[in-house]
């Protein structure tokens, strides 16, 4: 994979220290200490600690058969340590990139980022029949979403929860239905989620609706989704 000329961004607003780089093959957000991070990403899935992360773009008919390896080697183009990264892959133009960012409320509390690209080409109902449902990846979410706050691990189980809720609700806004079953769809089959902390300040044991930094992490999420599902570029 060739790697293309970085444009570096505006950082985006969120605490000290996180970048933004963006080019045609990734949009690449780097952090100077390692973030604790929870997410089903194929390169830095689960609990771990990160401090780059990546969405890499590819064609949408990409079939690779072993998508982590093709990942890591990405990586490793770019001169990307893949012990401390996390790594997810789109077919979606990255130029639908989305970055919102909200304030908890509180003096001295969080402060939260989303990074979203998404497309609905492969929308999908998570309660209807999977029967004979043909979908593969023709489209997807990607989400990133940045805490500056320490959050438990349950917390950040939380924090995803908020995330899924927002973006269930950002799909609803824009009327993108499941098309093999005519019914609301709830995401795509291959959506990504990442949550990042930088466990900077009071450990905190909850980021779920019943809290502020929940609802922020919402408003995040449900915007950026909604502007990168707004933005032009293939989907």
């Amino acid at each position: 994979m060739d790697v293309p000329v970085r444009q570096d961004h505006r950082p985006p607003a969120f605490g000290e220290g996180l970048t933004l780089a963006v080019d045609d093959g990734c949009v690449h957000l780097h952090h100077p200490t390692p973030l604790r991070t929870l997410g089903n990403a194929l390169v830095g899935e689960g609990l771990g600690w990160a401090r780059d992360f990546c969405n890499f773009h590819v064609d949408k008919d990409y079939d690779g058969q072993a998508p982590a390896e093709d990942l890591r080697a990405w990586l490793a183009a770019r001169g990307i340590a893949q012990g401390e990264a996390l790594a997810m892959m789109t077919a979606v133009s990255l130029t639908r990139l989305a970055l919102v960012s909200a304030d908890v409320g509180d003096a001295g509390k969080p402060r939260v980022l989303a990074a979203v690209t998404a497309g609905v080409g492969n929308a999908v109902d998570i309660t209807a029949p999977a029967t004979g449902d043909p979908r593969l990846v023709a489209g997807t979410i990607n989400a990133q979403v940045f805490v500056d706050g320490h959050l438990t691990d349950g917390a950040m189980v939380n924090a995803a929860l908020s995330a899924t809720e927002a973006k269930v609700q950002a799909l609803a806004a824009c009327g993108v239905r499941d098309p093999e079953h005519d019914t609301p769809a709830t995401g795509t089959s291959t959506d990504c989620l990442a949550i990042a902390a930088t466990q900077c300040g009071t450990s905190t044991p909850y980021a779920g609706s019943g809290t502020r930094l929940g609802r922020a992490i919402g408003a995040a999420v449900y915007r950026a989704v909604r502007e990168s599902l707004a933005k032009e570029g293939p989907s």
